[in-house]
């Protein structure tokens, strides 16, 4: 019998250790076959130089440069080198078993003329169709390889003022959608139907539309490589690595800085991609950082061929506007799924995880104005035009993992909408820690999993699910919204200041004019007094009196004591306690005037909305706070105990007492904090109000103030 509960017991554990880690991500066998199998290796050396390249910045070296490597092309193989300088040139294009490096202090400059990219059959943006030949390209080669320590300037800012131009005559005739394809604009290197390709170790600038791009080809390593495309301003497209139709690719070690997807898995578009049916598959992408630009990962919005089997991990996003973007469109198809994505620092980005079947319709989306009805249209447009039948266009994501990631200062952690029909299915996410604003929304899900979550909103409310099946994000990551039960009438009609069941005060004057609560700081820990073990309150007329312990206090007790003003809109607190450790601090805060009238489902809470365009003017004990319309300004008044240590803190960082304290003042939405020492048998005073004529307090005056309005209320009885 013993030995049989031992084995039912056995058994739970093992089943709650698999669930525990069914969120995680596995071992994948596939990642030790990815990146370049081999490198060329003949030590034979070919100098540009020598082939009547001119290291001027000035001279056309197209020619000379592809004279040296057809050359070590015929010959086996071997190094194409340059002497330091700047080497002007057009398209060149490597073969194999050249290696072909740019040195130290070595910078090819790309041409401004779009003549000198010659035009070939190519796939751009999902499409194939004619488009200019890359600065650097390896087509249908194999083992070949780019490096040095040198840069490759594409000097294409000419080519981002051609796209902006023409972009904006294009969206004024509904064209929108076509402009991408219709802006001519040379990539920096296309790696294209070849095979055991490697670039390593170089800088790229200013690319003049996608800076690397790996298209129909497999076996390729790209190592070391930084991108730096935000020199001289913000060109559109500027995609740092684009994946395209291919597999067992690597990329490692890359720094890149760019204006839009910064590391992107792509795999054809719309009809002509469901033609190709190529996927992206067995790709690793690790030890990279982001900086700026759309996209630490994106897969998409090209996704018809199928994107899978992606291992993303130990990479850092900085300012990157979207951590990880899957994203796609209602005509596009094909599969997303098996994508991996574990130990992720991410800083000061807007959205952590973005899933979307619906992007950017604007573009996603073709629609031929009918001023071109009846005119002969170039091939490319008639292939974004072709219709996709909506089975074949419905696009798909399954099965994404993420886990490790590390996110601070971000805006929102995840925003996800799926569609009726095609549901985001079977998303894990496990050992997540991030300080947000907000958490954010979830719409078409089915069967997520969620492990060790720690996400600290800002904002405290909870995801927004909807229409979603089995999709329960962990509890614990909600917003405590509080419930105002007692009213404590104010002077004027309309004013109804509330209290809670605890000691934390609404002034609805009617307009929210804010909020007052309490908690005690002992050390490094702290609490608000809402979460005290023992919480006792009456109410007698326009008096709030609540009795509070909790073993934090060793046996002692504070007392509340709060009464509404007689000659004002406001109130009176005092505040004592009895039998406490010494090391007790009292803190308190105020903020959230809101200056408009909540709504009836709003409530008088500490809301960092409520925050905005707060103004305090602090004068020793006192302070005023302006809220409201500029025009329109209103103030509330307070006096508060001298021995407060006051603050201007931010009120997104509420998770408790010490942390709001210690929040720091750079912050959009301002709130006072402070702390002050509480010691038994001593009392002390708080007064928020609104001054008038009768109404006009300081600090000595809160004693005789507090008998005098309890006093009325005993005389009243």
């Amino acid at each position: 019998m013993i030995n049989s509960i031992r084995f039912f017991i056995l058994i739970i554990c093992l089943y709650v250790t698999c669930m525990a880690y069914a969120s995680r991500i596995p071992e994948l066998s596939w990642v030790e076959k990815t990146g370049a199998r081999n490198i060329p290796k003949s030590n034979r050396s070919y100098n540009v130089a020598d082939y009547g390249a001119v290291a001027d910045g000035v001279t056309m070296n197209t020619k000379a440069i592809q004279k040296a490597i057809d050359e070590c092309a015929r010959n086996g193989g071997g190094t194409v080198t340059f002497s330091p300088g700047k080497y002007l040139t057009g398209s060149v294009y490597l073969k194999e078993g050249v290696h072909f490096i740019i040195p130290k202090h070595t910078t090819l400059l790309g041409s401004t003329d779009l003549k000198d990219y010659p035009e070939m059959n190519t796939r751009v943006a999902g499409i194939e169709m004619q488009w200019p030949s890359a600065l650097i390209n390896v087509l249908g080669q194999k083992n070949v390889m780019v490096s040095g320590e040198g840069v490759v300037h594409a000097q294409g800012k000419v080519f981002w003022d051609s796209y902006w131009a023409m972009r904006k005559d294009y969206e004024a005739k509904g064209l929108r959608w076509i402009v991408d394809y219709d802006c001519k604009r040379p990539r920096t290197l296309l790696v294209s139907e070849s095979s055991d390709v490697t670039v390593k170790g170089l800088t790229f600038r200013q690319a003049g539309f996608w800076t690397i791009q790996i298209l129909y080809s497999s076996y390729c390593t790209v190592d070391g490589v930084i991108i730096q495309n935000n020199v001289g301003g913000h060109g559109p497209s500027t995609d740092g690595v684009d994946i395209d139709s291919s597999s067992y690719i690597l990329v490692e070690n890359c720094d890149i800085d760019c204006n839009d997807d910064n590391f992107c898995l792509k795999s054809g578009r719309d009809a002509d991609g469901l033609r190709v049916n190529r996927p992206t598959e067995y790709i690793v992408i690790r030890n990279c950082i982001s900086r700026a630009g759309g996209g630490l990962l994106t897969c998409g919005s090209e996704t018809s061929g199928g994107i899978r089997h992606v291992l993303a991990e130990g990479l850092k996003a900085k300012g990157t506007t979207v951590g990880i973007r899957l994203k796609s469109a209602m005509n596009r198809g094909g599969t997303t799924e098996h994508i991996y994505i574990r130990d992720v620092e991410m800083d000061n980005v807007r959205t952590v995880f973005e899933a979307t079947m619906n992007w950017n319709p604007s573009y996603s989306y073709s629609t031929l104005p009918k001023e071109y009805a009846n005119k002969e249209i170039p091939e490319h447009w008639r292939k974004m035009l072709e219709e996709v039948e909506p089975d074949k266009g419905m696009p798909y994501f399954n099965d994404i993992y993420l886990s490790g990631f590390k996110v601070r200062n971000s805006k929102t952690f995840m925003s996800v909408e799926g569609s009726e029909t095609s549901q985001m299915k079977n998303f894990n996410f496990s050992d997540i820690d991030a300080n947000v604003d907000r958490i954010g929304d979830v719409r078409y899900a089915r069967d997520w999993k969620f492990d060790n979550i720690n996400i600290k909103a800002k904002n405290r409310e909870p995801v927004v699910i909807e229409n979603s099946e089995n999709v329960h994000f962990p509890s614990g990551v909600v917003a405590i919204e509080t419930d105002f039960p007692y009213a404590l009438n104010g002077v004027s009609k309309e004013a109804k200041i509330k209290g809670a069941a605890h000691p934390e005060f609404s002034f609805p004057l009617p307009e929210m004019a804010g909020n007052l609560k309490f908690g005690i700081i002992q050390g490094q820990s702290s609490k608000w007094l809402r979460d005290f073990k023992v919480k006792n309150v009456k109410q007698s007329g326009r008096q709030l009196i609540y009795r509070l312990s909790d073993p934090v206090l060793k046996g002692g007790e504070i007392t509340v004591n709060a009464v509404a003003l007689s000659s004002s809109d406001g109130l009176i607190i005092e505040v004592s306690a009895v039998k406490i450790p010494a090391d007790i601090s009292l803190f308190w805060s105020y903020g959230g005037a809101y200056g408009k009238v909540l709504e009836k489902t709003d409530n008088g809470s500490l809301k960092p909305v409520y925050c905005k365009y707060n103004v305090f003017s602090v004068e020793w004990t006192a302070f005023t706070l302006y809220y409201g319309q500029s025009m329109k300004l209103k103030t509330i008044n307070a006096v508060m105990p001298v021995s407060s240590e006051i603050r201007l803190s931010d009120a997104y960082m509420q998770q408790s007492p010490l942390s709001f304290f210690e929040s720091g003042k750079k912050t959009d939405a301002p709130a006072l904090a402070a702390v002050l020492p509480l010691k038994s048998g001593q009392k002390e005073y708080f007064c928020i109000y609104r001054q008038n004529e009768k109404a006009d307090y300081n600090h000595y005056m809160l004693p005789m103030l507090f008998q005098k309005e309890k006093g009325d209320i005993v005389k009243n009885k």
